[in-house]
């Protein structure tokens, strides 16, 4: 039997809309120790304003709030990925559309009983169902939602043909930094790539407060089905630089940058085993199979061989490309 036929409708259905992440997380929460799985992203680092089986909001600072998912502790997938909302004078950014209208909208919620005003823009860090299926819950009934992507993730979008509210604003066109005034607030998106072809990171200023979507993770093991890895080496050690940020993984717990030292020697790790490996003509399958993350790298969420093999497959094309 496959994992689809044994589970309950919604399970089938997020699952037939993000089928990268989604599937990764979903035999995740299945599988793993229920020690690791009440450990994950289980330590807030700012007030907690809402909780929910799915997730939390915390408040960040005035005006700054994220989004922390909790799937693994409960099995709920309302809504995934991270994310969180900004909140200026004249308009309200939601980032990240979840996985869910359902996930969206108990955030839209959460918005106006803290902010006074529902999301009036979402920003997608990648097209990944987890992150871009449930943007159209933010909408109130009678307001207009801004929904800004790269033209690569719209495209994709359009292809997948999936039933979500698609991006009606492109951002990034020619540019690689493009700032929004929400009225007070300046918040900058950064086009980078190497999970997918077209990533986008987020950033606010006072407090420092950078979502980096799914170039990174935060005790659970990465998702390669779409990578680049050596792009998305490049762009982490670029994107990892700032001691007085808080980073928002796009899966874990929120973190610092020595807290997410050990995502970095992770990649890096893996990275090295699967160069020795292409390089000597061992296969994927064979190479993954005797891989191992370092007990000195910490935990991380790990329930199925494959996931390694699909790391390792991902560095043999990325190699063989630029060989």
């Amino acid at each position: 039997m496959d994992e689809t036929s044994s589970a309950d409708p919604s399970r089938r259905r997020f699952l037939c809309r993000s089928a990268s992440c989604g599937a990764h997380l979903l035999v995740a929460s299945t599988f793993a120790p229920s020690l690791v799985r009440q450990a994950f992203a289980a330590s807030p680092r700012g007030i907690v304003q809402a909780v929910e089986p799915w997730g939390r909001i915390e408040e960040i600072a005035e005006g700054v709030w994220v989004v922390v998912s909790t799937p693994l502790g409960t099995g709920d997938y309302t809504t995934l990925s991270n994310g969180g909302f900004v909140v200026g004078t004249d308009a309200v950014l939601a980032i990240e559309g979840l996985a869910s209208t359902e996930g969206a909208r108990w955030v839209g919620d959460v918005a106006e009983r803290v902010a006074g005003r529902r999301p009036t823009h979402v920003v997608l860090t990648h097209y990944h169902g987890d992150h871009s299926a449930g943007q159209g819950g933010y909408r109130d009934r009678s307001g207009e939602l801004r929904v800004l992507a790269t033209g690569a993730t719209h495209r994709r979008l359009v292809e997948e043909e999936a039933e979500r509210l698609l991006p009606n604003m492109v951002i990034a066109d020619g540019r690689r930094t493009t700032e929004i005034d929400l009225g007070g607030r300046v918040v900058r998106i950064t086009v980078r790539e190497g999970h997918t072809a077209s990533d986008v990171t987020v950033e606010v200023d006072e407090p420092r407060v950078v979502w980096c979507g799914d170039l990174v993770w935060n005790g659970l093991f990465p998702n390669y089905r779409d990578a680049r890895p050596t792009r998305l080496i490049r762009h982490v050690r670029e994107l990892l630089v700032d001691p007085q940020a808080l980073y928002v993984p796009g899966h874990g717990d929120t973190s610092d940058l020595a807290g997410l030292a050990p995502y970095v020697d992770l990649l890096e790790d893996v990275g090295l085993a699967a160069t020795r490996a292409v390089e000597a003509g061992i296969p994927v399958s064979e190479a993954a199979g005797v891989y191992a993350v370092p007990e000195s790298l910490g935990d991380w969420a790990m329930f199925n061989p494959r996931y390694y093999e699909v790391a390792f497959g991902a560095w043999e094309r990325d190699l063989r490309s630029v060989g």
